[in-house]
């Protein structure tokens, strides 16, 4: 339909008015998200390293968040890295505690989600040593510098407990016959997990890992993979306890690969298609019980 000029002037001037009205509420609406996600997040920051040592202390949390978060279950203190926080974006002081926040290495683009356990006065985050910051200090460079620079944005800490890390990643299997070799670590990652006890070498299947998202090099041993075949959504918990040139995974057969290969068409084609998220192995009763 064309509208001529005389059509147009036809309408009212309120019709104008309202739509004008309508479109300046949209743009005022997207410019507070916009606004509100700038006030979550924040890129270019600091983060030095610290040491909690939350797994030889039951994980008990600093005394800044222990009267908001003291008395949360072991399961959600655990759940995620820590980090002490004073980032120039979002909330403060006792109100952070228990967020969580999604953290880059801007070097690497490394990333981990961490919780929130304590303030610090750094202007920026103090990762915890072992479950924030090594886990994306992937070159080294954090720990030989002292410290990391980050992008962060809050997160929601349920979110995404069941999106993956990485998707349609190809999984080839290799046969390292743990059970024949008494779950003798192959020699890549021998060196950090070779002393391990039998109960925790044997826990889960195991998998070459140089997929293209998570730790790379001997910072991947020993964590946990999970693993689902796209096509049929069989799923399974692995360890990582090798590298590979793949760039995927490399699960062993009888442990990893044929538990999620229900249909036969991953031996049939010599590989399957998977996604996968790295887990946490909850191995703490493990090594307790074994020292």
């Amino acid at each position: 339909m064309e509208h001529t000029l005389e059509t147009i002037s036809s309408k009212p001037v309120e019709y104008f008015t309202q739509k004008m009205k309508k479109l300046s509420l949209s743009i005022l609406f997207l410019a507070c998200l916009v606004a509100f996600a700038a006030a979550q997040s924040a890129s270019d920051v600091t983060a030095y390293w610290t040491d909690y040592k939350p797994t030889d202390n039951g994980w008990e949390l600093p005394s800044f968040c222990a009267g908001v978060d003291g008395d949360k279950p072991l399961e959600w203190r655990k759940k995620f890295g820590w980090t002490g926080f004073c980032g120039p974006s979002g909330s403060q002081g006792v109100d952070s505690c228990g967020k969580c926040l999604n953290v880059t290495n801007t070097a690497t683009g490394a990333f981990e989600t961490v919780r929130i356990v304590d303030t610090c006065g750094t202007g920026g985050l103090e990762l915890d040593l072992e479950t924030a910051f090594k886990p994306i200090d992937t070159d080294g460079n954090g720990i030989r510098q002292g410290h990391l620079t980050v992008d962060y944005a809050f997160v929601d800490c349920d979110a995404d407990d069941n999106v993956p890390d990485a998707t349609d990643v190809t999984a080839y299997w290799t046969d390292y016959k743990p059970s024949q070799n008494s779950w003798e670590i192959p020699s890549f990652c021998a060196a950090v997990d070779g002393s391990k006890p039998l109960e925790w070498r044997s826990k889960y299947g195991w998998t070459g890992f140089c997929g293209p998202v998570g730790p790379t090099g001997v910072d991947a041993c020993g964590k946990c993979l999970k693993v689902t075949n796209t096509e049929t959504k069989d799923e399974e918990i692995v360890r990582i306890v090798d590298t590979c040139g793949t760039g995927g995974l490399e699960l062993d057969l009888e442990t990893a690969f044929k538990p999620i290969d229900s249909n036969g068409n991953g031996i049939r084609q010599g590989h399957l298609i998977v996604d996968y998220k790295i887990v946490d192995c909850d191995d703490d009763a493990v090594l307790v019980y074994s020292q």
